[in-house]
């Protein structure tokens, strides 16, 4: 007889609790709010603070070990590293990593899309694009042969750290690497795939053709994804996660977000009933055997919308399932009355506008959004006054927006790109505060 899968992910959810509060240094400040082994399991988590980036950077690097782990003789044993995240410069911390782990978290969530079960054996040769500084051997002030960018199975592509610096050359020399090294999939970050598109067609370069393209390390636009799909005929997948937690969610072959539910529990914190949507909320990630790196609540930074259609046609159920993840939650903008608008949000509202190649708003103060845009270079000038009407219905009331094109969108340090950003001070607590009455407005 099969075990229950809800019974398994209700003793991984119980054992991991268990564990932190018991032997995990970092929690030590917690257990008395946990009320007890006799409550019911639900109620224990609920009842327990939420970790933050900030916690693991103050605790690092022993703070979130078990006791019963001796970290010196992780690293020399090679079972353990330390790795920075790829976030952005304030976002971006030290964690202790273990890769066996995380590539069995990986394998896990391809089984949660038919294609990537299909094609994804573990060994297979896989090629990624995005910033050097996020991912691969590191960057390089000087350039590195195809050999020193190969790590296992693994072939990383790009070579500079924004997509605006990439010559003809490095465009051709990265379409040479793709076709010699024939990979079944393609990872990327979805800027990154979608500038490497727009550059290859105006070289009119025909591109090797993967069996399965991963999109991750950042939101994926629909104009990123509409782009990159004129060049690749192969399924494009959303996986979603973190080097703190793992693989979290992958996007299944119907278009929707399933947990990996074998590999995490995700704790759904609905945004305050005062902002009338009750789909949108924060995740708190529980990570599953992880032996090293006890990560329990953990508040991975993005906007989850949750599927409200019934069940998801490719089958599956376990879990939450999810509708998108609708960006960063630093990233929310707030309409000239208070109420948040999301990147997806926004995102949807310019994919309508033909010859845009990308976005990028600035929240300059309360009522005030100025929009950069990415574009064709045949796109008509009418297009920036059909975003700025389009942005003004969203935002509503008395909003102003100016919208500007321009050559190149601005990258973060670490090489990502951010899509909105409020430039006064707003805190984001106040979208699931249930009982703060704050607006960013007042």
């Amino acid at each position: 007889m099969q075990d229950n899968p809800d019974d398994t992910y209700q003793a991984n959810s119980q054992t991991c609790l268990e564990v932190a509060l018991a032997k995990v240094p970092g929690y030590v400040s917690w257990r008395k709010r946990d009320p007890g082994p006799t409550a019911p399991l639900e109620s224990r988590y609920a009842a327990l603070p939420t970790l933050t980036k900030q916690d693991l950077r103050n605790h690092f690097p022993l703070g979130f070990i078990p006791l019963d782990r001796d970290l010196d003789r992780g690293l020399a044993s090679g079972e353990i590293e330390f790795a920075q995240t790829s976030g952005s410069t304030e976002d971006r911390i030290t964690v202790v990593f273990h890769a066996s782990w995380w590539e069995a978290s990986e394998q896990a969530a391809w089984q949660l899309n038919a294609h990537a079960r299909r094609i994804a054996t573990g060994s297979h040769p896989e090629a990624v694009l995005a910033s050097p500084l996020c991912v691969g051997p590191g960057y390089s002030q000087h350039p590195q042969n195809r050999q020193a960018r190969t790590l296992g199975r693994h072939l990383y592509l790009n070579q500079k750290i924004h997509p605006a610096t990439w010559t003809d050359d490095d465009v051709r020399h990265m379409a040479a690497d793709l076709a010699a090294y024939r990979p079944v999939a393609l990872e990327a970050d979805p800027a990154y795939l979608a500038a490497f598109v727009r550059h290859a067609a105006s070289l009119h370069l025909d591109l090797f053709q993967p069996e399965m393209i991963f999109l991750t390390y950042s939101f994926p636009s629909r104009i990123y994804r509409r782009r990159i799909a004129t060049a690749f005929a192969a399924p494009i997948a959303s996986s979603y996660g973190s080097t703190e937690t793992g693989h979290v969610f992958m996007e299944c072959e119907a278009g929707r977000l399933h947990q990996n539910t074998d590999y995490c529990r995700v704790d759904f914190e609905p945004w305050a009933a005062r902002h009338g949507r009750p789909a949108l909320g924060r995740m708190l990630v529980t990570v599953f055997h992880n032996p090293w790196f006890s990560v329990l609540r953990f508040d991975i930074g993005d906007v989850a919308r949750l599927d409200d259609r019934g069940p998801c046609p490719c089958g599956r159920h376990s879990g939450l399932t999810l509708a998108s993840i609708d960006g960063r939650t630093k990233d929310v903008t707030f309409a000239p009355d208070g109420h948040p608008v999301t990147v997806d949000e926004v995102d949807e509202t310019l994919s309508q506008v033909a010859g845009i190649e990308g976005w990028q708003l600035d929240h300059v103060a309360p009522g005030e959004y100025h929009l950069r845009v990415l574009r064709d270079r045949e796109v008509a000038d009418s297009s920036a006054r059909e975003c700025r009407e389009r942005l003004l219905a969203l935002y509503r009331g008395n909003a102003v927006v100016s919208v500007d094109f321009c050559n190149h969108l601005e990258h973060e340090p670490s090489g990502k790109f951010r899509f909105a950003r409020t430039l006064f001070p707003v805190a984001h607590e106040i979208l699931w505060d249930k009982h703060s009455n704050a607006t960013p407005s007042n």
